[in-house]
């Protein structure tokens, strides 16, 4: 069993760099070795999906995929917070300490996108290290960019055609 355990700055600091210089086929066939070179755990395969164990439990991570390659990895970097103000309050103020730490090794956002989930976001020529703060945790990625824009894609259409 892996014992659960929060990232220390040090730690995010690494993991950040780590996941944007990350040198890997983006197979999802090759995933094991992604999580040899991370240390982290498969817990559930399927063909367009790994769940992860990254250090906070079971599903504390994902890499996803499509047509065999995967387009997201993602780490889970907060325990759960109760979805109450106490909660929010520490997922903010958490969400601006990692921030702080990242932008400190990735250097300045490129983006920064407001909203229920703010992203904060470092491009890269192929991919971009993405900071999210849900309404329960803050989530790290690594997304392509081809993947990416179709996300973006994806939100500004629900925004124009709402339900």
């Amino acid at each position: 069993m892996t014992e659960q355990h929060e990232p220390s700055t040090t730690e995010l600091a690494g993991l950040a760099t780590r996941l944007r210089d990350l040198d890997w086929s983006w197979e999802l066939n090759d995933v094991p070795d992604l999580l040899a070179e991370f240390g982290w755990r498969a817990v559930v395969s399927r063909p367009d999906w790994v769940i992860l164990d990254t250090g906070l439990g079971a599903g504390s991570g994902k890499v996803h995929g499509e047509d065999g390659k995967a387009v997201r990895i993602e780490t889970r970097l907060t325990e759960f917070v109760e979805e109450d103000a106490a909660g929010a309050q520490d997922l903010h103020t958490t969400f601006d300490e990692i921030t702080d730490v990242l932008t400190e090794v990735l250097g300045h956002p490129t983006a920064r996108i407001p909203g229920q989930w703010p992203q904060i976001r470092w491009a890269g020529p192929a991919r971009t290290v993405v900071l999210v703060r849900s309404p329960v945790s803050v989530v790290l990625y690594l997304v392509t960019n081809a993947r990416l824009a179709a996300d973006d894609r994806n939100v500004e259409f629900e925004k124009r055609n709402p339900r």
